[in-house]
């Protein structure tokens, strides 16, 4: 009779190992296929990055850098004022924008 439980017992083992190892080869197996697909996407990424940082060496070496010592003392003049204008103007807009703010907290709390 004990031969025939260890019997058992060593067979369902056997074929539990079995679906066990089924299993985990099929997961290895996608596993794998998966990473060969993330490769073959960050292949492509690094090109498409290389692409756009050549790109963008272009770009920077044909546009101007900005001011330099050799403008126009005028022009110079003309930019700082554009500046100082537009920084003003937000300035304002800020201040309209607190007062209105303001006023709805104080009808609030009245």
């Amino acid at each position: 009779m004990w031969f025939w439980v260890w019997t058992l017992l060593i067979v369902g083992s056997l074929v539990g190992a079995f679906f066990l190892a089924r299993y985990l080869w099929r997961s290895a197996k996608g596993l794998l296929e998966e990473l060969g697909r993330a490769s073959a996407r960050i292949g492509e990424s690094s090109d498409r990055l290389q692409e756009l940082s050549d790109r963008a060496r272009e770009v920077a070496s044909t546009q101007h850098a900005g001011p330099s010592l050799f403008d126009d003392v005028t022009i110079h003049y003309q930019r700082v004022n554009a500046q100082r204008a537009a920084r003003a103007g937000r300035k304002e807009a800020r201040r309209a924008r607190h007062v209105v703010t303001w006023q709805k907290w104080k009808h609030f709390n009245d």
